[in-house]
Parts: C-alpha cells; structure tokens; sequence
C-alpha cells in the first residue's frame, strides 16, 4: 500500500519536467538523507554532519597558529540529539609514533604521549546562553597492561564532568581507539609507515593519522531550548609538534556550503523526517 507521502513521491517523480530533481531526491534519499553519524571516532562529512567550522587555535608557548582544526555539528531532526566531530590539524598532532613520526622534532613522538594524558574539553550551551554541558573526553586509556586501549569519555583518568551528567553524553569515540578496536590494529610501538602527504599505508587500510574526538549528546537537554553553541576551549596534546602541551581555542569560522548542497540538505532532511517517522 502506497502512502501520502509515498504518492505524492511518485507524482513528483513521474513529472517529465522534473526529471532531474526526481534523480536528486532518489540520491539524497538513498544515501547522505539517510545517513546519521557515528561516535566512533572516525570522521567523514558524508555521514551526516551538516554544520561545518574552520577552528583557529592558539598553542602553548607559541601562539596563534594558522593551520586551523575542523567542527562538525550534526542535529537529528527527530530525537534532538546533537553530534559533535572535532578535527585537530596535522601540523599540530597525528597519530604517526614510533619510528615512523611525520613532522615531529627529533622524531620524538611515542605512543605513550597519546594514551598517557590527552584529552579535549567540550562546552555545549543552549540557545538561552546557558551551559548545559562542560566536560573532558579522553583519547585513550590503557585498559588492560600492553592489550587492551579504549577511551574513558568522560571518566577514567583524562576523563571529567565540570557542568551536567555523564549520561547526557550517549557516546564518544576517538580515532585512536578506532583504528585500535574498529580496525583490529593495536600497534603500541609504531605506527603504520606514510608520507608527508599522509598517504593510506595498504598493509593497514583506514588507519585515521587525524586525531579526532566525536561525541553524542542526548537531545532531552535540548527540549525546551534548543542547542546554541558549541566550543572546544581546550585541548591537551602531550607534546603537540610545536612543543606545547596545550591548544587553546580562539574562535571559529563558517563553512558556508554551495547553494546546490544547501539545497539538497533540505531536501535530505525533510525525506528523512518522512522515512523515520514511518518506521
């Protein structure tokens, strides 16, 4: 049985004037539309995020720099939760350790610099201004002595709440504990060998060199205000390659999509509203 929605679909459709635009819906509806991120550390802009901004950062004992890091937001337009990418710039921190560092002084990045103390902090506000959330996710925690690596989120030893609850935050993950857990690769001595171009090393397919932290935040919080801002004041690389310790955000820049992708996310987000309530 073919629905409103359904046949109202297929009107549009059959309209030969409207050819191309029934070709958009179908590719919207059956991919990005569709598409919801995942927390698991592993970043792509095709997986749902529809909000984009450049970050300007400022590094301990250097300053300013102008290599920007990334801020994706993504609202599910049915349960409110909000999701959150945050990209560090590879001139700042990677995941290469070992014997195979890219960019790093003296070649002196360890795999204990990144499980030992990193972590980032989020500062979520709703639209009345007030901070609903404020706390640390770590990077990576040793779990189990040599074996096990995951991240703590909120808790663990790099982990911590300042404003709210830890179970407003429904998941988190970190690139790092992708491509340890998702992937299969636990490697505490070195990473896998690439270029400073960051080329994909084929013995070790998907291996993420960004460090990447991603959250998933409980749209009840939501309810009555909606979601203002969202901020990474600080984050804790130990070192970064510039030396420092901490990256301190200064503020942050639209990432304003062509007309056409402006386009074809109303599109995506209105079909989406109509699958999932029919479910």
């Amino acid at each position: 049985m073919i629905n409103y929605y359904d046949g109202a679909l297929l009107r549009i459709m059959r309209a030969p004037s409207l050819t191309v635009l029934s070709i958009i819906i179908l590719i919207i509806f059956s991919s990005t539309c569709l598409a919801i991120p995942q927390a698991d550390g592993k970043f792509d802009p095709s997986e749902g995020y529809t909000i984009g901004y450049n970050v300007n950062f400022s590094v301990e004992g250097t300053g300013p720099v102008s290599d920007q890091g990334q801020l994706w937001l993504y609202i599910d337009p049915i349960f409110n939760d909000l999701y959150v990418a945050f990209i560090q710039p590879l001139t700042i921190v990677d995941n290469t350790y070992g014997a195979n560092t890219i960019g790093w002084p003296g070649n002196n990045h360890k795999f204990k610099h990144l499980h030992k103390s990193d972590q980032a902090q989020f500062v979520i506000t709703n639209e009345a201004g007030n901070v609903v959330l404020d706390f640390f996710i770590d990077y990576l925690e040793e779990i189990t002595s040599g074996t096990t690596y995951e991240s703590t989120g909120p808790a663990g030893k790099d982990g911590k709440m300042n404003v709210g609850n830890a179970s407003s935050i429904k998941a988190w993950g970190t690139s790092l504990e992708y491509n340890f857990n998702t992937l299969g690769f636990v490697l505490t001595t070195n990473s896998p060998a690439t270029n400073n171009l960051y080329d994909p090393n084929p013995a070790f397919p998907g291996w993420i060199f960004e460090v990447v932290y991603e959250v998933q935040i409980d749209g009840e919080l939501f309810d009555v205000y909606g979601v203002g801002d969202v901020r990474v004041p600080l984050v804790h690389d130990s070192p970064t390659k510039l030396g420092g310790d901490k990256v301190f955000y200064i503020d942050k820049e639209l990432i304003v999509p062509e007309p056409l992708t402006i386009i074809l996310m109303s599109i995506g987000s209105a079909l989406l509203c109509i699958f999932r309530r029919k479910k």
